[in-house]
């Protein structure tokens, strides 16, 4: 996270109870509360409008965004699909982190384990980059260890990272958490100064992106 993305979302959990439900009652403002994305990129979810969310286990924001993000894809409308990218800013101890999360997308276990991982990295500061340490902490979560090991080191879960990677490029991601919309904008706590506004952010863009896609 870069030095202007960790000062703006710093203060974002201070004032998500004051700011969100006064954003809620505003329109958004282009080049303020989001930014248009150009050029737009294809999405890969069929004909739903497609949220990224750009994030990394290792980003102390992203763990605060997590729970409101969870519960705001559980009221998502059909035509909506929430995707969860990792990133790794070319950072070992992240890289091992954004396979530890599609490891467990391949296994099913990501929604899971969301929270759980969270703690491990920030408030037990497990080093889940030593095998010896990942292995004990899995088994204590109830994951098959061995099962998780052989997708981790899997040709599937490299070439998910690899996408993961290009995404992050074609994106432009500076700074995480970070959502997109329909490949076309992007919104994140840091510009709306709030958590829970973000998501709120989030709700009038796929508005937007339906509206031009010429449904209601």
């Amino acid at each position: 996270m870069n030095r202007r993305h960790l000062f703006k979302a710093a203060s974002a959990a201070v004032i998500t109870i004051l700011a969100g439900p006064v954003f809620a009652q505003r329109a958004l403002q282009a080049g303020k509360d989001y930014r248009q994305i150009s050029p737009a990129q294809p999405t890969e979810s069929g004909d739903k409008i497609e949220v990224l969310e750009f994030f990394s286990y290792g980003c102390p924001h992203c763990r605060d965004l997590d729970p409101i993000l969870a519960d705001w894809e559980k009221r998502l409308p059909k035509d909506v699909a929430l995707r969860r990218i990792p990133v790794t800013f070319n950072r070992d101890a992240w890289t091992v982190l954004a396979k530890l999360y599609l490891s467990f997308e391949v296994m099913g276990e990501a929604a899971r384990m969301a929270a759980p991982t969270f703690v491990a990295v920030h408030d037990e500061r497990l080093n889940l980059g030593d095998e010896a340490v990942r292995n004990a902490w899995l088994q204590k979560q109830g994951v098959n260890v061995a099962k998780f090991n052989e997708t981790f080191r899997s040709f599937a879960v490299a070439s998910k990272l690899q996408r993961a990677t290009q995404l992050a490029g074609a994106y432009q991601i500076q700074g995480v958490p970070s959502l997109i919309v329909d490949g076309k904008y992007t919104t994140a706590p840091s510009m709306v100064n709030s958590l829970e506004g973000t998501v709120t952010a989030a709700d009038q863009l796929i508005a937007m992106a339906r509206k031009e896609r010429g449904r209601k």
